[in-house]
């Protein structure tokens, strides 16, 4: 039986950040007095909404460590994490899914309380109050949106938590959906249109961008004629489209000097020296320059690279999406190069078996520590071509999608210092060749950033067993026997992930006959 008292009641609010987060680390956060009477006020509170979203236990880590391996499609330097999460066999106590849980409601309720307060103000400045009462709305919808698809079910909290009312039952994924909806239409409205947003801040085509997305999940693997909802995200999608443009070239979206707000960007997440991403590090293989701190926690795996070479041999943003060599450093700053995969094919190497990520490997070999001021891209339009290049061939099939994806591809092209032929424009393509074609096309072109878990996953299990387990678990290279090489656990459980045990035995209104199913 739970009991539950003052004393569990203020561990349980610190642990998920509803109330006595804020507290700690800035305690005027929840004072209405100092916070929300003014414009000053009410953006100091909508900053630790962002603060909470950059978070360590959200996008500052726990978000990239738990769903690139339970993507399935990225192996470890992490020797602890192979055998579990990274082979799609996490724990409900997993200490990455815990964190992100809690680092996501954290979030959350930081939004709630700004939501609360400016329903009921103007600020004296109902322009400005709405800016503000749109970004919070914008990334509450954009928290819920990562909580449902990751976990399926989950508390929907969307007034300020009391120490007297602790405990929000599992809501289901119909509600929660219907949640993020209403909180992105209200977005919509309230935000400022593209060029009049500050830069870090989302314009409303961002909600438009959301809303694309949440249909084409929901719409899952329907066709047109059995769902309303394709529709609906080609109406969100549609906006977006002309509104951007994409780089000419793909590699400088990965440069230091110019990957940050770029044409391409819808939303874009700001970071800096002192409150920089951990991407570089995680990405970036040990000793790779001359700092030395670095880890490779998340590698492409064999069939994520072959895969593409072999659909593209010649597309130039496979040297902007992997790196198989590296210069690794020696104290005195001598270095050798190591040739990774597929150069080494070999086994149970830890620097070698394993190709790296390019995106977010560091560029500057000299640099003595991997801090930087690289932005976090949550949406970019190529994304957006390749939605609608998608919701277009399901509404009316492939003839009128060719010009999205094309578009892309175009670009792919145009990325090389030569003239290349890949890879080459779509056309004379049937609906449902189409349809195979397109769900792979995102990987090409996105992988790595840190939407692989959720695109491997919105057709549902037939696509994530074929193109992930089976893909990885067929590959003829892999030694199953050797420490590096993991075998991908196959359960549908894993479509969703657990709700994490501190959840359920801190929270009087969910039992564990609330666990997922298979966990």
């Amino acid at each position: 039986m739970k009991k539950i008292n003052i004393f569990i009641t203020i561990i349980f609010l610190s642990i998920f950040g509803l109330v006595s987060c804020e507290l700690n680390e800035n305690p005027t956060f929840l004072s209405t007095n100092n916070l929300f009477e003014d414009v000053a006020g009410a953006k100091i509170a909508l900053n630790g909404v962002y603060s909470g979203l950059t978070d360590y236990g959200y996008l500052g880590s726990e978000y990239h460590h738990t769903l690139n391996w339970t993507s399935g499609m990225y192996n470890s330097n992490r020797d602890g994490s192979l055998k579990d999460i990274a082979a799609l066999n996490p724990s409900s106590n997993d200490k990455f899914i815990t964190n992100l849980w809690a680092g996501i409601y954290r979030t959350i309720s930081r939004a709630n309380s700004v939501i609360s307060q400016l329903e009921e103000k103007d600020l004296g400045n109902p322009e400005q109050r709405d800016k503000i009462l749109g970004q919070a709305l914008f990334l509450r919808a954009y928290a819920y949106f990562d909580l449902v698809r990751i976990f399926g079910r989950a508390p929907l909290i969307i007034k300020p938590i009391s120490s007297d009312n602790p405990n929000t039952g599992l809501s289901s994924s119909q509600d929660l959906f219907a949640q993020i909806i209403e909180d992105g239409n209200k977005a919509v409205q309230l935000l400022p249109e593209k060029g009049d947003n500050e830069a870090g801040r989302p314009a409303n085509l961002a909600a438009n961008m959301l809303l694309a997305k949440v249909y084409m999940w929901m719409a899952g693997n329907k066709k047109a004629s059995e769902t309303d909802l394709w529709q609906k995200a080609y109406d969100n999608a549609i906006k977006v489209y002309g509104n951007y443009s994409l780089v000419d070239n793909f590699g400088d979206l990965w440069q230091d000097d110019t990957r940050n707000n770029t044409t391409e960007s819808i939303f874009e997440i700001m970071g800096n020296v002192e409150h920089s991403f951990k991407l570089i590090k995680y990405w970036t293989a040990g000793k790779a320059h001359v700092g030395g701190l670095t880890w490779a926690r998340f590698k492409p795996n064999l069939e994520v690279y072959d895969r593409h070479v072999a659909t593209y041999p010649d597309d130039p943003r496979i040297r902007f999406s992997f790196k198989t060599d590296f210069n690794k450093y020696k104290p005195d700053g001598s270095f050798t190069v190591v040739k990774a995969y597929p150069s080494y094919t070999k086994r149970n190497n830890k620097e070698k078996s394993y190709p790296y990520g390019y995106k977010y490997f560091i560029k500057n070999e000299l640099a003595l520590n991997t801090e930087s001021n690289m932005n976090y891209v949550a949406y970019r339009y190529a994304d957006l071509l390749l939605m609608l290049a998608e919701i277009e061939n399901e509404l009316n099939g492939s003839a009128n999608a060719y010009q999205y994806v094309n578009e892309v591809l175009t670009r792919a092209r145009n990325s090389s210092d030569t003239l290349v032929t890949a890879p080459a424009d779509w056309n004379g393509i049937t609906q449902d060749s189409f349809r195979e074609a397109i769900t792979k096309e995102y990987f090409f072109e996105l992988q790595q950033e840190g939407q692989d878990f959720f695109n491997v996953r919105r057709r549902g299990y037939d696509f994530f067993k074929e193109f992930v387990i089976d893909a990885h678990n067929n590959h003829p290279l892999y030694d199953f026997k050797k420490k590096r090489d993991i075998e991908l656990l196959d359960n549908k459980r894993i479509m969703v992930l657990p709700i994490p045990d501190i959840e359920i035995n801190s929270n009087a209104k969910i039992s564990t006959s609330d666990q997922n199913p298979g966990y």
